[in-house]
């Protein structure tokens, strides 16, 4: 997608991820304010549950076969949230590494890991994704963004 700087466009985007029309919807930026602007005003509405503060530099996406059962990770904290449920992520990406993490948790197709079944997949209606991203978008996440801001 083009930068978009329009707060209609970005209304549009919000509109279709609240109606379920887009799952997930995946904003991305290098403006760290816009991400946490967006993160905050989001927490503050009703029926919409928030994790904040995420890094893919440092926390896991979801767990390998061979992560101990306990092991933190995004996919088991929103999955925790309730299938069904209004969730906005807000992930940083301080490196291209970081990036490459996300790929998979933000692209349209439900999250699967070793075993899972139908059941215990992670689907991404309504699910956002605020990613802040330090440097240079790469094309993965440039191709799975809803809206660049």
């Amino acid at each position: 997608p083009e930068i978009f700087t329009s707060n209609h466009d970005l209304a549009t985007i919000l509109d279709f991820w609240l109606a379920r029309t887009l799952a997930p919807a995946v904003v991305v930026s290098n403006d760290e304010s816009k991400v946490k602007k967006l993160t905050e005003a989001l927490a503050r509405a009703k029926d919409i549950l928030c994790i904040k503060g995420v890094n893919a530099d440092t926390y896991k996406m979801m767990k390998s076969l061979y992560d101990p059962n306990d092991t933190p990770n995004l996919r088991d904290d929103i999955l925790k949230l309730g299938r069904g449920a209004t969730v906005a992520i807000e992930i940083a990406c301080p490196s291209k590494d970081a990036q490459l993490c996300i790929r998979e948790i933000i692209e349209d197709s439900p999250s699967m890991t070793a075993f899972s079944t139908s059941k215990s997949a992670l689907h991404k209606e309504g699910l956002l994704f605020a990613v802040l991203v330090q440097g240079e978008i790469t094309p993965e996440i440039r191709s799975r963004a809803s809206i660049i801001i």
